[in-house]
């Protein structure tokens, strides 16, 4: 494919980054008031997790990709897309910070005792096609959970207080506490942590800034979206134009090596998808990573084997297609193959 064109960054990680071991960001320093809104959601993830309250379809949706990540842990950045009727007050006006609760509970228990809880506020300040664009992460083992995430209006310490009389004639004084949204999906997550040849997700790209150093939690926590020593802006859909760049980039984890070098080739491949089905279109050369092309004294036990492509449209008619990823370790004869969907319109 004469108009591939390889990014420079994915190759400056994939020789000189340190394997990072990225936490979920810890949790904000939170006023009294910011405590009460935030126990509002926990009681409501609560609620739902005893049958009670059920969650308010398509106002949420979680977008999440699975790395490696510390401790035997997989790291999850996600993005949330929010219906900004969900984050409103009675006026119709969107909050400027969103309240948001994420809770993973063992799939099917009601133990109170969860693998991973966080609660955040996030500053509304993107949007995607009409929903707010809200990131997150998490960090948890693999296997398979109930996700609860809880969404709310906030009144940012200035919450309006309701007088009320009750049959007695006593009266009491309660902060108002506006609609709830809440998000309940069961997940799996990945296990990385073993001796299968595996990549993470491919991430789509919209943006890239090369780290020299780790992030900082309320770095991450604003942008969660970490792949080796890159810090990604992604981009939600696969929907381009011929004037565009498809851009990527994913991590392999668990190679052979001897020494600590790997020798791994990477294949891609277009096909075109039409409803009659696909018919091939076009590919790149391989891309070996072996003792030929990583430096001497690379040592994929130490550093993170990123990989990733851009790629100009302009010789893609317009159509769907469908990229197929496929990494062979030939140290320990391991395949594994990824797959992603795009289009491409004029």
């Amino acid at each position: 494919m004469k108009d591939c064109v390889r990014s420079a960054w994915v190759v400056a990680a994939c020789l000189v980054a340190a394997l990072l071991t990225v936490a979920p960001a810890g949790a904000q320093d939170l006023e009294d008031w910011q405590e009460a809104e935030l126990r509002t959601l926990v009681a409501a993830v609560d609620a739902a997790r005893r049958g009670g309250g059920a969650p308010n379809a398509g106002s949420v949706t979680y977008l999440p990709s699975y790395l490696k990540g510390g401790d035997d842990l997989t790291y999850v950045p996600f993005t949330l897309l929010i219906d900004p009727a969900a984050v409103s007050n009675a006026d119709g006006d969107v909050t400027d910070n969103v309240v948001a609760y994420v809770a993973l509970a063992e799939a099917g228990s009601d133990s109170r005792d969860l693998p991973f809880e966080n609660g955040f506020y996030a500053e509304v300040d993107e949007r995607e096609a009409g929903r707010l664009r809200i990131p997150g992460n998490l960090q948890a083992e693999g296997g398979e959970y109930d996700l609860y995430i809880a969404v709310r209006y906030s009144f940012d310490g200035e919450a309006p207080v309701e007088a009320s009389i009750d049959a007695f004639g006593r009266q009491s004084r309660a902060t108002v506490v506006p609609p709830i949204t809440l998000l309940h999906e069961r997940v799996t997550i990945p296990d990385f942590w073993n001796d299968d040849l595996q990549t993470s997700s491919v991430i789509l790209t919209q943006d890239v800034q090369q780290l020299t150093q780790a992030p900082s939690e309320d770095e991450l926590a604003r942008s969660p979206y970490m792949v080796g020593a890159n810090l990604v802006t992604p981009k939600l859909n696969g929907d381009f134009t011929r004037q565009d760049l498809l851009g990527f980039v994913f991590a392999i984890y668990n190679t052979g090596h001897r020494g600590g070098m790997p020798d791994i080739a990477v294949n891609y491949e277009f096909y075109t998808r039409t409803d009659g089905g696909e018919e091939f279109f076009n590919r790149t050369d391989p891309q070996v990573r072996n003792d030929q092309t990583l430096p001497p004294g690379f040592d994929v036990r130490q550093f993170q084997l990123v990989e990733g492509l851009n790629i100009p449209l302009g010789g893609f008619p317009v159509g769907d297609y469908r990229l197929e990823i496929k990494v062979t370790d030939n140290r320990e004869d391991e395949e594994v193959t990824q797959n992603l969907l795009f289009s491409v319109a004029n």
